[in-house]
This record gives C-alpha cells, structure tokens and sequence, in this order.
C-alpha cells in the first residue's frame, strides 16, 4: 500500500497524533463554522451583480402590485327572497336575524338593527303580535345599555312605541318581563339611564294603565324611586306627568263595576230583540271577558291605592314634590300638573274613608260622610 517505509511511519505519526490532541479537530470545525458566520454578516453588504441589460430598481419606489385569489363563500352570497311570511329589511335581514343584531357588541351594528327592525315592523303592524315572545327580551335590555348613548336612546325609544301599539291582551303576557328591563335600568348608576327609563314607564302608563294597575313590583319599585335620592328634580321634563299618569293608573274607579242588569230575549229565527239593549254602552269602559278570579295575581281585583300602607307610602314620597312645586313654581308652569296630582290623591284617600265608612252602621259615621258621596 506503501511504497516507501518513510510514507508508513508518517501515516502512523499523523494517527497517533489525532488519537493524542482530539482538539485539534474540534478547533478546525470551529475556524469553519466562524467562517460561516462571517459569511452571513458579509452577506448584507455584498454587492449585487447585475444581468446585462437588466435594471436595478430604485429604492424609493413602491410595489403597488396586488395579489387576489378568488374565495367563494356559497352560503353568505345566496339571495333572500322575501315573502309574506318572512318580510326583510331594507338591508336585506329576516326579524330573527335582527333580534340577534340588537344584541351585537358594536353600537353601529346595534343602531342598523334598531333602524331595521322599526322599518321592517312599521310597514308590516302585523308582525309585531305575532313576534312580541322575541321582540319583548331583545328590546328591553337595550334599555339599560342604550339609555345614556342620545345616538340610540332616540331609536330605541321611537320604536317602543311602535310595539307599544299593540293592545293590552297581546301584551300581557310579556308585559312583566317589560316592567322587570325597565324597573332594573330604574336603578341604574347614571342619571341618562335612570331618567330614559322613567320615559319608558310613562308609555307604558299611557298605552297600558290596565296592567299598570295589576303589577304590584311596578307600583313597590316606583315608590321606592320616588322616595330616593336618584330620582329627577321636581321641574325636569315630564316628571311630575309621570307620576300624575302613575296614580291615575292605580286610581280605582268602581263606576262601572255595579251597572243595572237587563234582561231580554233573542229569537234567532226571526232575528228580533225584544229589548233594545246597548252593549257598546255597557261595556264601553270594561272588559266584558276580564275575570279577574282565574288570574294567578292576586292583587288583581285590589288596587295597591285601596291598601293603607301603599296609600300612606305613596302620600310621604309626594308631599315634598306637591309642597316644593307651590312654593317655588313662580310662573306657574307646573301648576295644572300639581293641582292634579293632589286631586288624585285626595280622592284615593276619601275614596278609602268612604269605604270604611259604608261597613260602619252607626248613622252619625253615615251622615258626617254623606258629602263624600258626590266628591
């Protein structure tokens, strides 16, 4: 393999030498791998070797190429048909999927949805009954998220008063969960919220004074509203109002409770009456189908006006209202409002008098309280 004896005893010292300094090695790998390094940083500062005929390009320029890939989304870009049973939008969307807007954490998207949902309802009234189970819980939360933004309070309470169009036994059913939203933003820490609220309850006072009178927590929570220390100063906008449609609503008016009974016969053959009898007159006022007895309130013969606790809380949270406004309504701007919420409070606290009055059997009682009969 060797052709000298010299060459075979270099090849044993160069072996012998490895097996005896291994760093030797391991320092040459090193020198190779700073090598690397060195060739790395050297990397950034080497210069570019062009092409012939081709340019370089400037550094101040801008690529304004635009890469697109096509993406196909099947489901988002089908079209809506609109029908008679499920009407959309202007923007295209069904009354579910705006209810699920309405919910949205964006205020933009929030106020499009309420914006929606007032067009979609407004031209087709007849929704409204028929989705008051979905429309009821949507809306009302937004009462105590929306009532300090005055960009949406303004939606919001436009179209409350489109669903407050429908009448008192369509609602009833929701109505406690309506009170239960607005009850709650009653008490909210801002004022904006707390007064949007006390907007809210005067609609439903004025569409709705049949079923205000039968809710027990709106008449508890209102009290408590007006014997604190959050509530509204006496000449704010439609405050005293409020509380005028409030006791009005749970006024009792027994007037029509005991009209005279009529009897007459119907011959469905010849379609003769015997009596001309006018049912629009009798139950003009009332219910003829409201029976009270089979409801599971029961509270809802009895008004809490009727109750001596209630009637007293009512009289303590008012004075000072009643008392503030005479003294300092100089201009007499409140006055009518003021003079009226007194009246009604007279005639609920007489109208309790009377009551006792009428179980007593002693003839002086009845004669000290004959005037009360025609007040």
């Amino acid at each position: 393999m060797y052709s000298t004896y010299g060459q075979r005893v270099l090849h044993y010292y160069k072996h012998l030498d490895v097996w005896l300094n291994p760093h030797r090695t391991q320092s040459g790998s090193g020198e190779k791998m700073g090598s690397k390094k060195k060739a790395k940083k050297n990397a950034d500062f080497k210069k570019v070797k062009l092409k012939v005929g081709k340019k370089l390009k400037k550094t101040t320029t801008t690529d304004t190429t635009i890469q697109t890939k096509k993406v196909v989304l099947i489901s988002q870009l089908e079209e809506k048909s609109e029908s008679s049973e499920k009407p959309l939008s202007f923007r295209g969307l069904s009354l579910d999927e705006l209810c699920k807007q309405l919910g949205h954490f964006n205020k933009s998207v929030r106020r499009d949805a309420l914006m929606g949902t007032k067009q979609l309802l407004t031209s087709r009234p007849d929704l409204i009954e028929a989705h008051l189970r979905t429309l009821v819980p949507a809306i009302a939360r937004l009462v105590s998220d929306c009532g300090h933004d005055p960009a949406l309070n303004g939606q919001l309470r436009s179209l409350l008063r489109v669903i407050c169009s429908v009448s008192s036994h369509a609602m009833a059913a929701h109505f406690t969960l309506f009170v239960a939203h607005l009850l709650r933003a009653l008490t909210h820490n801002e004022a904006g919220v707390r007064n949007f609220s006390l907007s809210i309850i005067s609609m439903l006072l004025t569409s709705y004074p049949d079923l205000c009178c039968t809710s027990v927590d709106l008449f508890n929570s209102f009290i408590k509203f007006l014997s604190g220390s959050r509530k509204p100063a006496w000449n704010s906008a439609r405050f005293l109002e409020t509380i005028e449609l409030f006791i009005k609503a749970y006024s009792v008016d027994k007037s029509m409770g005991n009209f005279r009974s009529e009897e007459a016969n119907l011959d469905f053959s010849a379609e003769k009456l015997s009596s001309n009898i006018n049912l629009s007159r009798i139950f003009s006022k009332t219910n003829p189908f409201d029976f009270p007895v089979i409801t599971s309130s029961a509270t809802a013969t009895v008004s809490p006006l009727e109750l001596p606790e209630s009637l007293l809380s009512l009289c303590e949270c008012c004075a000072p209202l009643i008392v503030t406004s005479l003294s300092e309504d100089k201009a007499g701007t409140f006055l009518p409002t003021t003079i009226s919420i007194l009246t009604l409070i007279g005639k609920a606290i007489w109208a309790s008098v009377k009551k006792v009055a009428s179980t007593r059997k002693s003839e002086k009682i009845r004669r000290s309280t004959a005037w009360l009969e025609n007040y």
